[in-house]
């Protein structure tokens, strides 16, 4: 796994153990944190590599339907872009259309 990667994972991994959830790395590259109320989070980091993957569009749609256990309402997903992708990122997620189902959110270190 690259070095910024880990670094973005890292940082996801911190943000929900601050909020006080039980957090998992999945093997799928993904962090998941149970969340109040049963919620699942799926926290998920891009870097400008994973741009170039054909893919990625791919994953993001599967990402971006997975449900809750007993197939309840679907995980909220948010994504950590590196900044030197972030305006990629936002492009690829508006033309796929997912910020539009209200469960999708793009993050920033800066903020």
């Amino acid at each position: 796994m690259g070095g910024r990667r880990q670094e973005l994972l890292d940082e996801l991994e911190r943000h929900y153990r601050g909020c006080g959830w039980k957090v998992e790395r999945a093997k799928d590259g993904t962090v998941r944190a149970a969340g109040p109320g049963g919620v699942t989070w799926i926290g998920l980091p891009v870097v400008p590599e994973d741009l170039a993957d054909d893919g990625l569009a791919d994953r993001l749609r599967a990402l971006s339907d997975e449900r809750m256990p007993g197939g309840r309402e679907l995980c909220p997903l948010e994504i950590l872009p590196d900044p030197a992708c972030a305006d990629e990122v936002l492009r690829l997620l508006d033309g796929l259309r997912l910020r539009e189902r209200g469960h999708v959110e793009v993050y920033s270190l800066a903020a």
